[in-house]
């Protein structure tokens, strides 16, 4: 009997999927960068299910792939090219199993799709506040596993920040029930802690408890032009002054991104008279329904227009009109896409670094690279910035991967030398294992290797994602 007939008797036959046209779709990243190969795809419609597959992989020694709605950006739920291993697909586990008004809080299962979470939320008059340019497609299990940020970071932190309880399967099988929604617990160990942001190598998560927030009853939304990062950066400190924590967004971008934006994502409109060196979009929100928050960033942008901060601002009249400008944000990551061949980081620094940061990015990628495009643009709140190097079109393929080496080379020792991260939301994946082999300390990558080792000793989950391959 194959190891697939002896899984057989444990699964419904739809459950797995050995067609290669149906597989084709999961054996790829979202950006077509990376492929790889598996003899099977695996999509359990319950936790016992994911249990029982994952005592089969043991038994089997058989690498698997966690995977949910496969919009990441670092390889990490791709296969290598072995055809070894089988991919789990989470996406069957898609139940919101319960929503708790009084406690504030929202379990669901890994297959949820971040979108359909925030509106559950709403419709209990409640805020789910993650919020990512993929929130239509990605998946629960996918935002715990790469511990994702997005835009309302400044506010209300990273995934870390949201989960009160986790439920997931260790690579034996054995399933942890860690769904307490509990804003205190400190009891042993926060292993939960670990798992968040391990990209599947440690355990597959099946569930996770979320705290809600109250559904802010007033917002505003603003588009500004500037000149500079640093403009950028004043204009922040005023916009805390008068408005605090009704800071929910505040996002930087180059005037090349919005370039790329217009040119190739329809639909995108800049709603400024001209264009600008650097723009800044602005969220703000006020539970208290009679809340002036509209004056406030009316009046804190007016007066960073008389003080020379910024050179103009688009306020957004309408929720279609607030729709529209955040359209513009969200598009960057198609916009690049399509646009061509591109070495893309995603890094973070201190936030007042992030002047000098981009200063010095600019200045190597006109001394090694002046045919490139360097551009910009990320949550400058929190000082996560994505570098993005556009190459010239004809750029060879042959050559794309050695540039690649080289640009990240460069970018990731700048990084260091700021005491940045080299990776501040999108994971290691496969693409920076080499690197966090090189910048991590080694007596922390040494910790990690034995924490890999206790939730995994047999190396099953997720093989060559964030830890090197010895």
């Amino acid at each position: 009997m194959s190891s697939l007939d002896a899984l057989r008797t444990l699964l419904d036959p739809s459950a797995i999927v050995t067609d290669p046209e149906a597989m084709a779709p999961h054996l790829t990243d979202w950006r077509g960068k990376h492929r790889g190969e598996a003899f099977a795809l695996l999509r359990p419609r319950s936790v016992e299910e994911v249990s029982a597959i994952l005592r089969w992989a043991s038994a089997t020694r058989t690498p698997i792939v966690p995977q949910g709605g496969n919009t990441g950006l670092s390889g990490g739920a791709t296969p290598d090219a072995s055809g070894d291993a089988v991919v789990l697909s989470l996406t069957r586990l898609n139940r919101i199993r319960a929503i708790d008004i009084e406690g504030d809080t929202l379990t669901a299962e890994a297959g949820c799709i971040l979108a359909d979470i925030q509106q559950a939320a709403a419709a209990n008059d409640r805020l789910f506040p993650l919020s990512l340019g993929s929130e239509g497609s990605c998946q629960i299990g996918g935002v715990v596993a790469t511990n994702a940020g997005g835009i309302n970071v400044i506010r209300y932190g990273t995934v870390r920040d949201l989960v009160l309880g986790l439920e997931y399967v260790r690579a034996d099988g054995a399933v942890i029930h860690g769904l307490k929604p509990l804003r205190k617990d400190n009891a042993g160990y926060a292993l939960q802690e670990l798992v968040i942001g391990s990209e599947g190598t440690l355990a597959v998560v099946t569930a996770a408890t979320f705290r809600l927030f109250p559904r802010p009853r007033v917002g505003a939304t603003a588009l500004c032009g500037l000149d500079s990062p640093s403009a950028a950066l004043k204009l922040l400190s005023m916009l805390k002054q008068f408005a605090g924590e009704r800071i929910s967004s505040f996002e930087l971008m180059c005037d090349g991104e919005m370039g790329l934006t217009l040119d190739f994502v329809p639909g995108t409109i800049l709603p400024l008279e001209r264009r600008h060196a650097w723009y800044v979009f602005i969220e703000l929100g006020d539970g208290a329904p009679n809340s002036p928050i509209g004056e406030v960033l009316t009046e804190t942008l007016a007066s960073a227009l008389e003080q020379d901060v910024l050179q103009d601002a688009a306020i957004a009249q309408s929720e279609a009109q607030a729709r529209a400008i955040w359209h513009l944000r969200f598009a960057v990551a198609e916009a690049n896409r399509r646009a061509g061949p591109i070495v893309s980081h995603n890094t973070s620094v201190a936030v007042a670094d992030v002047p000098a940061f981009i200063s010095a990015i600019e200045a190597m990628a006109a001394e090694h690279l002046p045919n490139a495009r360097t551009l910009f643009v990320g949550h400058v709140g929190d000082g996560n910035i994505h570098v993005v190097l556009r190459l010239p079109k004809e750029t060879p393929a042959e050559q794309l991967a050695d540039i690649g080496h080289a640009v990240n080379a460069q970018v990731f020792a700048i990084t260091r030398d700021f005491g940045g991260s080299i990776t501040a939301e999108h994971g290691i994946g496969r693409n920076l294992t080499g690197t966090l082999t090189l910048h991590a300390q080694p007596e922390a990558l040494a910790l990690m290797r034995a924490v890999k080792q206790a939730f995994d000793p047999l190396g099953i989950l997720n093989p060559g994602a964030v830890l090197a391959k010895r």
